[in-house]
């Protein structure tokens, strides 16, 4: 029969182990960001940078289809393929992307971080997408710019976060009665006489270029281009990503829809192309909007 010593430092150590170890934070919890939080590294501006995670529950087999563009939604025999509850099955309704809807996945949104998301604006649905970790976390209708207002394409980062913002450039002419005599006043043309100008409300703005092109809250008709050139937001919505964005957050203005299969993939030659004016990734020196 073998006898077993424990010395007196082995319990002392032992003791010691029990006593000491501190509780670790739920998994994948991470604090809201607001406009004074930048991250300490930014990926690169490039596809193919998502995180994978075995934690994530497997994605729906979409059998190498997009369903980002199944266009045969349309025919009165069609029956929705995915699970009831699953974003497949959100983007296979038949009324999507011309809808109010809006899908939200509040256990990818906790995950977020500044290297593993990014936003895509699709102009030719008129939705936006925000992706976390390869997989859909939020999506929502916009109402981006109008002709020879159009929004630029390309690649951006959330600049500047502003939950107050208002434009410097666009908003009402007021007589001095307080009656709007214009309700779409640009400060670029004649002001009428004895008009005062009131600038439009711009809430839980999303600064992407210095010139005034951002994302925020405003009204929205789902399918349709409304803006000056900004990604307006259902207010509701706009509020809600403005507690999870984070400023460098890259943002992909697209005029084709990603390929869903691939985390939000796209190709350069659908944000390359800019309507409208010459516009620059890089920062300027002062904003203008």
């Amino acid at each position: 029969m073998v006898a077993v010593r424990i010395t007196c430092s082995a319990v002392l150590f032992l003791l010691l182990s029990a006593c000491s170890t501190n509780p670790a934070p739920p998994k994948g919890s991470i604090p809201h960001n607001d406009a004074t939080k930048t991250a300490p590294t930014i990926a690169p501006l490039e596809e193919g940078n998502n995180i994978a995670s075995d934690s994530l529950p497997p994605a729906v087999d979409t059998q190498g289809k997009n369903p980002l563009l199944m266009l045969e939604k349309k025919g009165s025999n069609y029956s929705n393929p995915f699970p009831v509850g699953s974003y497949e099955h959100f983007v296979a309704e038949k009324e999507y992307p011309n809808t109010s809807r809006v899908y939200s996945n509040d256990d990818l949104l906790n995950r977020i971080t500044a290297t593993n998301s990014k936003i895509i604006i699709c102009l030719p649905q008129q939705r936006a997408r925000l992706y976390v970790l390869g997989r859909v976390a939020l999506d929502w209708p916009v109402s981006t710019g109008t002709d020879g207002h159009e929004t630029p394409t390309g690649v951006f980062r959330i600049m500047e976060k502003n939950r107050s913002h208002h434009s410097a450039r666009y908003g009402k002419w007021v007589n001095s009665k307080g009656r709007v005599i214009d309700s779409n006043a640009d400060l670029n043309d004649s002001r009428p006489s004895g008009a005062t100008f009131r600038p439009s409300s711009m809430p839980c703005w999303h600064r992407l270029t210095w010139d005034g092109v951002g994302i925020h809250g405003g009204r929205v008709v789902p399918g349709r281009r409304l803006s000056h050139g900004c990604i307006r937001t259902p207010y509701a919505t706009a509020r809600k990503l403005y507690e999870y964005s984070i400023i460098g957050m890259p943002v992909y203005i697209s005029r084709a829809v990603e390929d869903y299969n691939r985390g939000g993939s796209v190709l350069p030659i659908d944000v390359k192309y800019r309507p409208g004016g010459d516009y620059s990734d890089i920062p300027q020196s002062t904003p203008k909007s």
